[in-house]
């Protein structure tokens, strides 16, 4: 397992770590000061799974999420 801090200008997430499950394929992200997380399954389609994902609830707050996810993904080189 790895695990590695990021820090946004993103309202809500500012500070978000993510866990990187090697074994069981995964990659967790959960922002510090909110009571919110995702887990995407590194062996499917990682931007499917954020829509997917985010696909209900406030639009705005959403955005955010797929804005967080996408970056860390991007930083990760996941994609």
């Amino acid at each position: 397992m790895k695990a590695k801090l990021f820090e946004f200008f993103i309202t809500d997430f500012e500070e978000v770590y993510t866990v990187i499950d090697d074994e069981n394929k995964r990659l967790h992200i959960s922002p510090i000061n909110y009571s919110f997380n995702i887990t995407l399954d590194l062996t499917k389609d990682l931007t499917l799974q954020i829509e997917q994902q985010t696909r209900y609830g406030e639009m705005g707050f959403n955005k955010k999420v797929r804005q967080v996810a996408e970056e860390i993904i991007k930083d990760l080189k996941l994609h």
